[in-house]
């Protein structure tokens, strides 16, 4: 399968150590984080993470599952991004 670039939106808990778990659970599979930008949201309880990573559909899907299994994450989407 081909790699491409896939952007993953993710609504987290606005908490101490969600970001450091969220980029653990995905370096420390191996896969590598092309960009990652954090910020809060009109709910101050809530932060939006976009993060690019590459990889085929099977390695999106595997990492979109796991972010999902994660207590602090409240919504995970996942679209094709466009290379720069």
């Amino acid at each position: 399968m081909k790699e491409e670039l896939h952007r993953l939106n993710c609504f987290v808990e606005n908490r101490p150590g969600v970001l450091a778990r969220i980029v653990g659970l995905i370096s420390g599979r191996g896969y590598n984080i092309q960009t990652l930008s954090v910020g809060p949201t009109e709910d101050g309880t809530v932060s939006r993470m976009k993060i690019d990573v590459l990889g085929d559909d099977r390695v999106i899907n595997q990492i979109i599952l796991q972010l999902r299994n994660q207590v602090n994450v409240i919504e995970v989407t996942c679209r094709r991004a466009n290379r720069k």
